[in-house]
């Protein structure tokens, strides 16, 4: 039988431009579904985002492409963008529907305060901020405002707190953005007149970025539904994770996500320094995890002292979580100085049975930050 010929550039061209039509005619079938959702969402009152149902979702699909031919990590950036898509429309349509009120943030002109007042303005609320270098004084900010966000260094916070708090009418609701939560919570609670809704947030991640796609909020309830609803609400439409808690889990939870974690990275960079390590060289060396590490120690140090300073010195579970991590230390110091391998071991061990459940996890999130960092770092 005679050969038969195999299919020329411009055909399979052709054939790969109708494939790609295909699969943009199915993007945008999808994404009239994704506005059918969004309204389902909007009038069950269901948050536009659910993680876990999110992963849920990639795993099959994972499955899916696997049986399909297709790499996992290609169906992965596939639809991580097309679920990026899905919850970007979600938030269109949501924040569409959402009521508009005043909003006036004290410390609104830095830091996590200029940010808030950014996305909220650009979805359509009217904002007023006020800062130490610009503004109308505080309390007639806060007198005006439906919604009365504090967003001033942790130090400050509880005396401005103290300062607006009075001059915040009944039927408003008062919140801050704090780190700590019991401190501000008592003092909105005690000052603010009894009319007034009182909550208390946290948001988990840096003033950057367009919205809150994906960022966790925590929330701490003080006083009033109303404001505790509206505020939920109000992050969830910008497409964050709300999680609740009381003020002393939030705390003691902070210790350890923020406290230890910030502690460790700025004494690993303070040995760095003492060593006169010549970090630039190191990187030609470096794994994935020391790239990660070391990024994770630039990130900090090129940001405030102060922001690190508070956040080490102001929670009130602090001292005993960095006490427990200097004695844990040395400890692992001492086997280092008289080569204990057997305690290291030992004690590996421990802690190994300690994480079993969480093994799995770890290793999932892991590999997939060191993989993106090995494609793009």
């Amino acid at each position: 039988m005679p050969a038969v010929p195999a299919p020329d550039l411009a055909a399979l061209r052709d054939q790969l431009a109708r494939a790609d039509e295909e699969i943009l005619a199915l993007a945008a079938e999808r994404m009239k579904l994704v506005k059918l959702v969004a309204e389902q969402k909007g009038r069950s009152g269901s948050a536009p985002f659910d993680r876990a149902q999110e992963a849920v979702k990639m795993r099959e699909l994972g499955g899916v492409a696997v049986r399909h031919g297709v790499p996992e990590a290609l169906a992965r950036d596939l639809f991580g963008v097309l679920f990026a898509a899905s919850r970007g429309a979600q938030r269109a349509y949501l924040l569409e529907e959402l009521p508009r009120f005043s909003i006036g943030i004290v410390g609104g002109t830095a830091g996590m305060g200029a940010f808030l007042a950014r996305v909220f303005g650009a979805a359509g609320f009217p904002v007023e901020t006020t800062g130490l270098d610009r503004g109308a004084p505080a309390t007639e900010v806060a007198s005006r405002a439906d919604l009365v966000v504090v967003a001033v260094p942790i130090a400050a916070t509880v005396d401005v707190i103290r300062t607006v708090a009075p001059h915040v009418r009944p039927g408003a609701c008062l919140m801050d953005v704090t780190s700590v939560k019991r401190a501000p919570l008592a003092a909105m609670l005690g000052v603010a007149a009894e009319g007034v809704d009182v909550v208390g947030t946290h948001p988990m991640f840096g003033p950057g970025g367009a919205d809150f796609d994906r960022q966790k909020v925590v929330l701490c309830r003080g006083r009033g539904d109303a404001g505790q609803a509206r505020v939920r609400r109000l992050f969830e439409a910008f497409g964050a994770e709300v999680v609740e808690a009381d003020p002393v889990e939030h705390d003691r939870h902070m210790a350890l996500i923020q406290v230890l974690v910030h502690e460790k990275t700025l004494v690993l960079g303070s040995v760095l320094e003492q060593l006169g390590a010549a970090v630039a060289r190191s990187l030609e060396f470096a794994s994935p995890i020391y790239r990660a590490e070391l990024a994770m120690v630039g990130r900090i140090y090129a940001q405030s002292p102060d922001l690190y300073a508070d956040i080490l010195t102001s929670n009130p579970d602090g001292a005993r979580v960095s006490a427990l991590f200097a004695e844990q230390a040395q400890r692992f110091a001492n086997a280092v100085e008289t080569g204990e391998r057997a305690w290291i071991v030992e004690r590996f061990q421990e802690v190994a049975r300690y994480f079993a459940e969480f093994a799995a996890w770890g290793k999932k999130e892991s590999d997939a930050i060191l993989a993106d960092i090995v494609r793009h770092g």
